[in-house]
């Protein structure tokens, strides 16, 4: 099962349903998610999530990026969204190939599948 990793403080947004979306540099990892999916949502929050893709991976180059679909992953614009994954891309160029993958945490019995992971410190 492939696992999506994700930077501190994006958790709390994904448990409230409020982040659906995240937005990488497509080659960087395997990002290529087909609708239906689950995969591990790994958060450096601590806690690892089952999370259920509910669109097949979106590819397209970074000048292409919407506001609307930048700002569904909590940035002001598109602008705003590329300078900010600069910060995990330092390379990052406009011409480059953007993956844009929306998922929702899986659950069972309307209960989240989750699991303590290798950054939860006691």
């Amino acid at each position: 099962m492939q696992t999506l990793n994700f930077g501190k403080g994006h958790m709390m947004t994904t448990i409230a349903g409020t982040k659906k979306i995240t937005l990488r540099k497509y080659g960087v990892e395997p990002l290529d998610f087909k609708k239906n999916e689950i995969i591990y949502g790994e958060f450096k929050d601590g806690l690892t999530f089952l999370l259920k893709i509910t669109a097949d991976t979106e590819k397209k180059f970074f000048n292409d990026l919407t506001d609307k679909e930048a700002q569904e992953d909590g940035f002001i614009n598109a602008k705003d969204a590329f300078n900010g994954l600069k910060i995990y891309y330092p390379d990052l160029q406009l011409s480059d190939i953007l993956a844009i993958i929306r998922y929702e945490i899986a659950t069972l019995n309307n209960a989240p599948i989750v699991n303590m992971n290798r950054f939860h410190q006691s």
